[in-house]
């Protein structure tokens, strides 16, 4: 049985002589920590103890300390008649806990060390738990010693901040810090230059030599002194000391024998920018050159023709008739009209977009084909012409038709969708995305109609249909179409990339790098970085900006060139209205860059009409000091962390230290 246990049947026996019955409490006290590590070089032991008590401990309790040496026996002594080594704070653990520290000068090793808290000073009952004992014998200081010496820089790497860490083999800096352990430490003769990497082991770099390097430059700073556990020095470094990547300074420490020095090292951050702040890709609005194709020796539709004219803003645009569509020469014919009306607009120095309404019955696919060649005639040659040069076509066919012609595929957008239903209302939420039409607000009611309901770019079936059950007044008219793609320079280059895809280097945009610079690639959630690639001479097929980091640290590039993927060559804006129960509803639809994948209707529209794709929180670039330790996103100081080693693909968003943080390093 423990002593508190003897002690409590003790009091039970007293008490019955006297009375008939006296009820036992049992308040739950214990130990969480008894803690006790003896450092052989300081030559003194340090005591952190944590107690707690469901009813507390009263103003009478006291902790008493007793240990044994092969040549002095302490007996229990109660820690406020014990002198100490080193500050001791008193710690607030609240009405029920009793915790703290302290440290006592002894010489030699202690065999045996023990704490317990007397629950009043003058009363026989105690509680005693086992405590641990830890021995640190002699050896390197950076490892023997209870406290290192290290410094850090701010954001700028201009001011040095100097850091005090205790090093427990069981407890922690922070731990240790909250038990009100407090120590005292002097900077002096601090010096910059260029010094050598702290060997492995010796993270912090303490101690790593017996002076600092005679090479170093003095800075001529005043001393610093500080009991917090770190402290700004209010100088900063000249300019000349701009490449310098480390301060080295002579740091004093006391302990049980005096005072201990050592030299003390401060590395700079890695010294990091946007590698390529952003890629510009004017976005320009592109001219509609329009044409009506129909027959024109018969009338098929006029309901639909008239809304295929209004769709597209065809009013008063060119007619070609299409009644010999069966002819061997009607494509080329039909290619000649498309180009000589081209050279007339270019003139005006911008963009173009073939707007194509085809009206016609012949559903089996062959007058397409026709278009299809027509079109390929046409735009194939136009495609990697510098601005002003068409940047592809928009069909509006009275059938569903899928392209045929692989050319065509990502230069020409084939509108309706392919749905095979005539009844707008039996299709589906997401059927309209093969057209595709994505509204800038998803999911919005008109009404009795959604999106998909509407008849935008409906078959001659559909539309007909439409009309059938509604009426004419609520299919909605087209009040605006625009065309916007990227402006192409004279160096512009194309890249196929499967069927629709088109990679884009544009004007040279290039990032150069040194072979010792590190790359780090942030998942940032910036939609527009994932369209962004880059290639190499090493490396001429186009590659994701991902991939950028492990190539260049495994085959360093002088450049690197910078291309976009777009999905299409050119967006569509709509602006659409109807009328439900005599009120006019206006909104707003895209079809993006491409028939879209699931996920771009994530990004939304306005992603493709801006002129920039920022990558400033997405590529970053180390030009120096890139082997140096870093700081996380909480400022905590990651010794072993480099950044070359450690943000080839992982954010690096540092939070450094500043005159104003109270002197308490986030530092566990």
């Amino acid at each position: 049985m423990d002593t508190l246990g003897r002690t409590c049947l003790l009091l039970v026996v007293v008490a019955c002589a006297s009375c008939d019955k006296v009820p036992l409490t049992d308040i739950q006290a214990r130990f969480a920590l008894a803690d006790a590590a003896w450092f052989e070089e300081e030559q003194t032991l340090f005591i952190f103890y944590r107690a707690n008590a469901e009813q507390g401990f009263g103003p009478e309790s006291q902790l008493e300390v007793s240990y044994r040496t092969d040549d002095v026996e302490q007996p229990w002594t109660p820690l406020s008649q014990l002198s100490t080594v080193h500050t001791h704070v008193p710690v607030d653990c609240g009405s029920t806990g009793r915790c703290g520290s302290t440290s006592l000068r002894v010489e030699r090793v202690p065999r045996q060390v023990g704490i317990r808290l007397r629950y009043h000073r003058d009363g026989e009952m105690t509680l005693s738990p086992t405590t641990r004992l830890n021995v640190v014998g002699r050896g390197p200081p950076h490892k023997s010693r209870s406290l290192v010496v290290y410094g850090v820089f701010d954001e700028n790497n201009t001011h040095v901040q100097w850091r005090a860490r205790h090093q427990f083999p069981t407890l922690r800096n922070h731990e240790v810090q909250e038990l009100g352990l407090r120590r005292t430490f002097r900077i002096a003769d601090p010096r910059h230059g260029d010094v050598a990497q702290p060997p492995d082991g010796n993270p912090y770099g303490y101690a790593f030599a017996s002076a600092c390097p005679e090479a170093l430059t003095p800075l001529g700073w005043a001393p610093l002194e500080t009991s917090m556990r770190a402290i700004f020095g209010g100088d900063a470094l000249p300019v000349s000391a701009s490449t310098s990547p480390a301060v080295c300074a002579q740091a004093t420490v006391t302990d049980a024998k005096g005072t201990f020095e050592a030299v003390a090292l401060a590395r700079k951050n890695p010294e990091v920018r946007p590698a390529f702040p952003a890629l510009h890709s004017p976005i320009r609005t592109n001219t509609a050159i329009g044409f009506l194709l129909r027959p024109c020796e018969r009338t098929i539709s006029k309901p639909h023709e008239s809304i295929q004219v209004q769709r597209l803003l065809l009013a008063g645009a060119p007619e070609i008739c299409i009644d010999n569509w069966r002819a061997t020469s009607f494509a080329a014919e039909l290619a000649a009209r498309f180009r000589a009306r081209i050279d007339e607009v270019r003139a005006q120095g911008r963009d173009m977009v073939l707007t194509v309404a085809l009206h016609h019955d012949e559903p089996s696919g062959k007058l397409a084909d026709v278009i299809e060649r027509a079109l390929e005639q046409t735009l194939t040659f136009e495609r990697d012409k510098s601005s002003p040069r068409v940047s592809g076509a928009f069909v509006f066919d009275s059938f569903a038709h899928t392209l045929g012609r692989a050319p065509l595929k990502n230069l020409v957008l084939w509108c309706p969708a392919n749905l095979d239903v005539d009844d707008l209302d039996q299709i589906s939420n997401q059927s309209q995305h093969s057209c595709p039409l994505l509204p800038d607000i998803p999911d919005i009611q008109l009404g009795p109609f959604r999106i998909n309901n509407l008849p935008i770019l409906p078959t001659r079936a559909q539309y007909l249909r439409f009309v059938e059950k509604y009426s004419e007044a609520q299919a909605g008219h087209m009040l605006d179409l625009q065309f916007l793609a990227p402006e192409r320079t004279p160096i512009s280059e194309n890249i196929q990339v499967g069927d629709f895809g088109l990679i884009t280097f544009f004007n040279n945009e290039t990032l150069t790098a040194a072979p010792s610079d590190v790359f780090s690639h942030c998942l940032s959630g910036n939609p527009r970085a994932s369209y962004v690639v880059f290639r190499s001479p090493l490396s001429p097929g186009p590659l994701p900006l991902e991939a950028l980091p492990a190539l260049h640290e495994a085959t360093p590039q002088p450049a690197y060139a910078l291309g976009l993927r777009w999905e299409f060559p050119f967006v569509t804006r709509l602006q659409y209205e109807v009328f439900i129960a005599g009120a006019a509803s206006a909104f707003s639809l895209t079809v993006p860059f491409g028939i879209p994948a699931e996920n771009t209707t994530e990004y939304g529209a306005e992603m493709w009409l801006a002129d920039e794709f920022p990558l400033d929180d997405t590529l970053l670039q180390c030009t120096r000091f890139c082997h140096h330790p870093t700081f996380d996103s909480d400022g905590v100081y990651n010794v072993t962390m480099s950044f070359r080693a450690s943000y080839l693909n992982q954010c690096y968003r540092p939070r450094y230290p500043v005159p104003a943080d109270g002197g308490f390093p986030h530092d566990p």
